[in-house]
């Protein structure tokens, strides 16, 4: 900074003084404290006149920053206690999931024992529907048996059941003779009866060897047709092979037909 810089004014002023020592200069400063910053723009740098304005400047960053701090340092509090409340909520969790697995363990020996529950019933139904099943079919073979003239009349005139006290007579005999195996005469001892009389057209005698049976089988068929061919070479007439029931389909009667097993469809 030169003289020419100092307003006139002052340097007028200024002339008005003596100074011979240091002393001369602190006591014209204390009579014109406005000189001060005159001095000052003098002895410092621009950069030292400017630092207490970039202080300033600092300390107000300063502030706003330390409220920043404040503000984050509360948040931090906040997401302290909410990472609290979530470490309980995990907690009620794993009790719960716990809780869960003991429940979903007692079902499932639930679910095992009812599980070996519907098996047993399972059974115990096959059951009943077997033993259903045999009485039915034994109330139909004794409802055929009893009423034979009316189920087979369409077939024979002067039908006539066969008892089995001679039957089985002819039966005993001819295995004996060596006419029939062993095998044959148990067949022919399930047979489940048989009947005699005329055929309704030719009038010739013949013989039924029936097997009643609610539901038809292939088995029933093939029962009948075996046991027909056993009691032919005993009795050395014509024995029809018949079967007697009340359900069936197309495709076993069409195969009974092909078999020349006579077939019976009855009401029951």
């Amino acid at each position: 900074m030169s003289l020419a810089t100092i307003d006139e004014k002052v340097l007028k002023e200024m002339e008005k003084y003596e100074i011979r020592n240091f002393a001369d200069i602190i006591r014209v400063l204390l009579d014109h404290p406005d000189w001060l910053n005159e001095l000052r723009k003098m002895i410092l740098t621009s950069e030292l006149l400017e630092l207490p304005r970039k202080m300033e400047e600092v300390l107000q960053r300063l502030d706003r920053l330390e409220t920043k701090v404040d503000k984050i340092e509360s948040d931090v509090e906040v997401l302290k206690q909410d990472v609290t409340v979530l470490k309980q909520d995990v907690n009620v969790l794993k009790q719960d999931v716990a809780v869960l697995k003991q429940d979903v363990a007692v079902l499932k020996q639930d679910v095992e024992i009812l599980k070996q529950d519907v098996n047993t019933l399972k059974k115990d139904m096959n059951y009943m529907k077997g033993e259903f099943g045999r009485f039915k079919g034994k109330d139909f073979e004794r409802t055929v048996k009893e009423k034979y003239p009316a189920y087979f009349g369409k077939v024979v005139r002067k039908s006539k059941l066969i008892g089995w006290e001679k039957l089985a007579e002819l039966i005993d005999d001819s295995e004996e003779e060596g006419v029939i195996s062993e095998k044959e005469r148990n067949g022919l001892f399930d047979l489940d009866f048989v009947i005699y009389g005329e055929l309704k057209e030719s009038k010739k005698p013949v013989y039924l060897a029936v097997e009643a049976t609610y539901s038809l089988y292939r088995d029933d068929i093939d029962r009948a047709l075996s046991r027909a061919d056993s009691l032919y070479k005993i009795l050395k007439t014509e024995v029809i092979p018949t079967v007697v029931y009340v359900e069936s389909s197309e495709d076993l009667e069409g195969y009974a037909s092909d078999k020349g097993v006579l077939t019976l469809k009855v009401s029951y």
